[in-house]
Parts: C-alpha cells; sequence; structure tokens
C-alpha cells in the first residue's frame, strides 16, 4: 500500500466518524423538538381546564347565593369535593370549581393522533399557605391538574403538573 492509499482510508474514517456524530446530533435534537412539541400541546390542554374551571363558581351554594363570612359552614364538605349528582357527568355540566375533584379526561389533541391524560385534584387549603390542605371547608379551593401522553405508547413521556388556586370573597 502506498501512502495516498493509507492517507485516503485514513480520511474516509475521520469523515465517517464526523458524520456519525452529527448524525447522532441530529436526531437527538429531533427527539427534544418532538418532547418540547408534546408539553406545548400539554400545556395548551391544561390550560383549556384551567380556563374552564375559573369560569366555574366558587362552591354549590355560592352558584346562586352569597355566603358571607359566617357561612363557611354552608360550603361543600371536604368529604363531598366532586359532582354533586347525576347530572354533572361531565365538564360541560359543571356548576363549581370543585366538580372537577377526581375526573380524569382523555383528550386528543386536534391535528395529531396523540392522547393525553389529565387527571384532577380539589383540596381545601389554607389561606396562609396554599400548599397546605386543610381539613376543613375554607374560602380558598386549589385545583392541582397532571397531564401526560397516554397514546402512542413509547418514547419520553413527561408530566405536567400545574395547580391554580379560586378564592372565594364577597363584598356588600
Amino acid at each position: 500500500m502506498s501512502n495516498h492509499t493509507l492517507l485516503t482510508i485514513g480520511a474516509f474514517m475521520i469523515l465517517t466518524s464526523v458524520l456519525l456524530g452529527f448524525y447522532n446530533l441530529l436526531a437527538s435534537t429531533g427527539d427534544d423538538i418532538g418532547n418540547a412539541q408534546e408539553m406545548i400541546l400539554a400545556t395548551t390542554i391544561a390550560t383549556s381546564y384551567v380556563e374552564l374551571a375559573q369560569g366555574l363558581a366558587f362552591d354549590e351554594v355560592t352558584d346562586t347565593s352569597h355566603v358571607g363570612l359566617t357561612g363557611i359552614s354552608l360550603l361543600t364538605p371536604t368529604a363531598n369535593l366532586g359532582p354533586e349528582g347525576a347530572g354533572e357527568d361531565s365538564i360541560q355540566h359543571f356548576n363549581d370549581f370543585d366538580d372537577f375533584n377526581g375526573l380524569t379526561v382523555e383528550k386528543t389533541a386536534t391535528g395529531t393522533t396523540k392522547r393525553f391524560t389529565t387527571t384532577f385534584r380539589v383540596f381545601y387549603v389554607n389561606q396562609d399557605d396554599v400548599s397546605q390542605i386543610s381539613a376543613a371547608p375554607t374560602f380558598l379551593k386549589r385545583l392541582d391538574l397532571e397531564t401526560w401522553r397516554s397514546s402512542p405508547v413509547g418514547g419520553v413521556t413527561d408530566t405536567l403538573r400545574l395547580s391554580v388556586a379560586m378564592g372565594y370573597f364577597h363584598f356588600d
């Protein structure tokens, strides 16, 4: 073998190494972009649910009346947070914030075949610290959502966790 042949083989080996590194980088960048797009979809879905919840009354009793500061005992008991009956069997029929409690929804994102699952939990929280769950009714509730891609299965699946608080204040 001549020196030119060895140089040519060496050049092809270097070129092959560079191309493999480039294509690995390109593939991982594509995965990162795909994951980011999924999280944007999850954020959009979760935000839509939050907006729906914030448009509802604070509590079943505040949907049709005003509860003063002394009427805290009229609020839904902690153990009964959630839909009030068979008439509230879907989001379209919810009338107050805590109706979301215990709900699990699966939704296909528009324009894709990807399905996202969202779970909801509603708690009364301490008015001085919304991270502390209260065992008794308060004039402040927190909605916790978790949204993730449930289909197609495979790949990296991140979970978006989001919380929003709603307070009830009545000014006479």
